[in-house]
This record gives structure tokens, sequence and C-alpha cells, in this order.
């Protein structure tokens, strides 16, 4: 007998009741790049994440890191990003403590260009992964994430934007 898995928002992280506010640019700049990115609170009901990516200099990423936050119940599966795109291809990065400079768990994610769409980004398609190579296969622990960070990169050279309208942590009901 197969038994179907409803998911369901538990925790919004950022939108409608949460700010915005705070998100910090962690660009190209910090190894000798010019790429630029801000993120852009929009009247408390989104964000933006929004720049340029040069590849001068060794350049090649731009990225915006949140503030703080915890994931309160234990039995989390991954977050769920209401997000419009512009036909690139983005990243999302989970920062726990303990990990090197440089080090993050990664997860990429296509949202269609000019129209909303909610993706699902499950813990397990997250890979630990430092200056874009991949360091290991250990796995995600929800309750130890602390912030996390969007970006791009991959040669993707030239005006970006994404916004987001939420990002939420999801369980299986």
């Amino acid at each position: 007998m197969l038994t179907e898995l409803r998911e369901t928002a538990i925790q919004t992280l950022f939108g409608s009741s949460t700010p915005w506010n705070d998100w910090e640019p962690a660009d190209d700049g910090l190894m000798g790049g010019i790429s630029l990115s801000r993120f852009v609170a929009e009247d408390d009901l989104e964000g933006i994440f929004l720049g340029n990516v040069s590849l001068e200099r060794q350049g090649g990423f731009a990225s915006v890191r949140s503030p703080e936050f915890r994931i309160a119940p234990p039995h989390t599966h991954g977050l769920r990003l209401r997000v419009r795109g512009d036909g690139h291809i983005f990243t999302a990065c989970l920062h726990t403590p303990g990990l090197q400079p440089g080090i993050s768990y990664r997860c990429r994610f296509h949202p269609p260009a000019y129209e909303w769409q909610t993706i699902d980004l499950p813990f397990k398609n997250f890979v630990l992964m430092r200056f874009g190579q991949r360091v290991g296969v250990s796995p995600v622990n929800p309750e130890r994430i602390r912030s996390m960070s969007l970006m791009i990169a991959d040669r993707q050279e030239g005006a970006f934007a994404l916004e987001v309208g939420s990002i939420v942590a999801y369980a299986a009901a």
C-alpha cells in the first residue's frame, strides 16, 4: 500500500510578517572581482536580489547572506521558496557553525523568467561545497542552520534579478 506524503509549511523564515532587512552582500570582491549585488526589501512583502556579475579580474559570482535564524522543528525536510526569476540559474546556500570560510551547503534552482513559482529545495539535495568544488557528502542538519545565502555564479555574466516572495521551512505531514 502506498502512502501519500503531504508537505506543509512549518516555519516562515522570510516573507509577509518576517523582516527582509539586513541581508548583506558577499560578492567576488572578496577575491578581487568586481561583481556587485544587493538585497532590497519591497514594502515588507518581498525582497529582490539584484546586481551585476562581472568576469573581470577573476570574478564571476554575486551573493547576499541573510541575517541569522534558526529552524525550530526537528523534522524539517527542506526550504520552499516563492520566487520569480529572470532566466538565470541561482543557488541557495546554507551556513552552519564550524564550517570554514567559503564552505556551505548548496542547491541550484532555475525559476521561470517573469513568472512566480514555488520551488521546493529538499535538504537531501544540498551538497557541501567550497568555492564551487564539492568537498564532502555530509548531510545538512536543519537544526544547525544559522543563515542562508542566495547566489548567482557559473559564469552568468551581466545584470540579474531574483524576486523572493517568501522562504519557509517545510516538512512532510
